[in-house]
């Protein structure tokens, strides 16, 4: 998948047998506004796509339209949401999609999933194991960001060994060691099964390589929608897909506006032109609290608010010094004022709302100034402790942040420059490492503990953008992405928590929830890491 996709759960291995499909509404309709509105859903998304190829989609914004186009194995499990009409995709549980049912071998490396029968494309092409195959072994060949996205982020070797047609309704997938977490690795874009006949009318596959043909159209359609007409950078229509195997949309038709300028996205929010806003900034949605345009939810999600310290910029080398900084910071007024109140402070390697978190473990440092000063002149370090701290340029929330942060450390005799990045050169800087620290507002692709570290900790990680290195967390790391029982893989991730926090890697601030803003017509929603518009009403 590349370093940037990194950027962006925990498992279940037991059988599931239930029936039902993604999209299925289990969403119960407690909203009961009628407005008697005409017209398509109408969705504001902060953010672009790239690409519509499920294989070579990278960052977040390249997922908006993906899980409305395709369809998967299987899908996230559903938990109820944070407001009335509302839910939250469940990254510790899994619901059949396209598999109706599947089976995991005793040695934890062999997934058998038998399919939906009379499952077709938008084109009426059949979708059965063959094209399941195909669409896996397509994102392993042309070895785009989808690869690492299905291999769980695993790369030499990968994790995925071969993937079989039993039958007509029946695909194996043989990984070479047991992966916990491999199911939801097949609940990602990169996962989606493409119409072969389309790919195929288009140039095939070619190994390492991108299509560009399906950078602005769709590679079929077996998920809720079609995509009717799309204008990159800007728009596109859905309309739900007759063929689609699964329950009907809530919303025949669905028009996707993309919104790149935080300030429209807000007055648009404010002025009724769309149903739902999704990306709003933490400000942006308190400004619209009492405000009769909405109602606004702010979603769980993995994302976390960190500043990474780099190794190997020599300061940040030395343990007392990092331990230092993360005791100089009043958390909860920082939250207060620059979060607008939106998240909860941790320190620990992975958020609140992953699977794995150990919240005993995982407590906010003690803000104490003078502690943080004894620290730096015990570390050696001659002060004032200088540092430039990057952040992506034209975020507004952000740049606040790192004003206040300049001015929290001012006080214990850390001098800090800011320096604002173009948001094209963010992964090139991030990959080579040429920040000495850098905020990043975010979260892993794989809502997993397992797949954060691998590029936010792991000693020998080529995508270890921080080089931090925490020998016995690593290990434990290691063990718990290969261990299927989730209490022995607890575990584990215990043993991490307890290490990175002790070794004070990096600075840690608060979980970052998903705004999203809702008028009055909206009675049913559902949240996900990957926009799914198949139930909202």
């Amino acid at each position: 998948m590349g370093k940037r996709s990194r950027l962006g759960a925990a498992v279940l291995t037991t059988v599931v047998l239930a029936s039902g499909c993604a999209g299925a509404d289990s969403t119960p309709d407690v909203r009961k506004a009628d407005t008697g509105r005409k017209g398509p859903l109408l969705v504001n998304i902060l953010g672009a796509p790239t690409t519509l190829d499920p294989a070579v989609a990278c960052g977040v914004n390249d997922m908006h339209l993906m899980d409305n186009l395709y369809s998967r194995l299987v899908d996230y499990g559903v938990k109820p949401g944070p407001a009335p009409g509302t839910t939250i995709f469940d990254p510790g549980a899994y619901r059949p999609d396209l598999a109706t049912s599947w089976e995991i071998g005793d040695d934890g490396k062999t997934y058998t999933f038998k399919l939906a029968g009379g499952a077709k494309f938008a084109s009426g092409a059949p979708i059965d194991a063959k094209a399941v195959k195909y669409s896996l072994d397509r994102t392993l060949t042309m070895g785009m960001c989808g690869k690492s996205y299905l291999n769980d982020g695993y790369d030499k070797p990968a994790l995925i060994k071969k993937v079989e047609v039993v039958d007509p309704a029946t695909v194996s997938v043989e990984l070479r060691w047991p992966d916990p977490n491999f199911l939801q690795a097949l609940a990602q874009p990169a996962a989606s099964i493409v119409d072969p006949t389309v790919i195929e009318a288009h140039g095939g596959i070619a190994k390492g390589k991108a299509n560009t043909h399906f950078a602005n159209n769709p590679a079929g359609a077996s998920g809720p929608f079609v995509l009717k007409s799309y204008e990159p950078g800007r728009s596109a229509t859905l309309a739900a897909n007759p063929a689609y195997h699964g329950k009907r949309p809530a919303s025949e038709n669905v028009q996707v506006n993309f919104i790149t300028d935080t300030s429209t996205l807000l007055l648009q929010a404010r002025n009724g032109k769309a149903d739902v806003t999704v990306g709003l900034s933490k400000k942006a949605a308190r400004s619209l609290e009492g405000n009769p345009c909405c109602k606004v939810a702010a979603f769980p999600s993995a994302l976390s608010l960190d500043i990474a310290l780099n190794w190997r910029y020599a300061p940040f080398a030395n343990e007392k010094l990092r331990r230092a900084l993360t005791h100089a910071f009043p958390y909860q007024e920082m939250l207060a004022s620059v979060g607008q109140g939106y998240g909860e402070p941790f320190y620990g390697p992975m958020p609140p709302d992953m699977v794995g978190y150990n919240a005993e473990g995982s407590r906010q440092r003690q803000y104490d100034p003078d502690l943080a000063r004894k620290l730096i002149a015990e570390s050696g370090v001659p002060t004032p402790v200088t540092f430039e701290l990057s952040i992506p340029a034209g975020q507004e929330e952000l740049s606040e942040f790192a004003t206040a942060v300049q001015s929290v450390l001012s006080k214990v005799d850390v001098k800090v420059t800011v320096r604002e990045i173009p948001p094209s050169e963010r992964a090139k800087i991030l990959n080579s490492g040429a920040y000495e620290a850098i905020v990043i507002s975010g979260g892993p692709g794989i809502v997993d503990p397992g797949y954060l570290l691998s590029y936010d900790m792991s000693c020998d990680s080529p995508y270890n953008i921080t080089k931090i290195c925490v020998p016995e967390a690593d290990t434990n790391w290691a063990a718990a992405r290969q261990t299927m029982d989730a209490d022995k893989r607890q575990e584990h991730w215990d043993k991490v928590t307890a290490a990175w926090v002790e070794a004070s890697p990096k600075l840690k601030f608060w979980s970052v929830p998903a705004m999203v803003a809702m008028d009055g017509s909206m009675s049913s929603l559902h949240y996900s890491v990957h926009p799914n518009f198949s139930t909202w009403k």
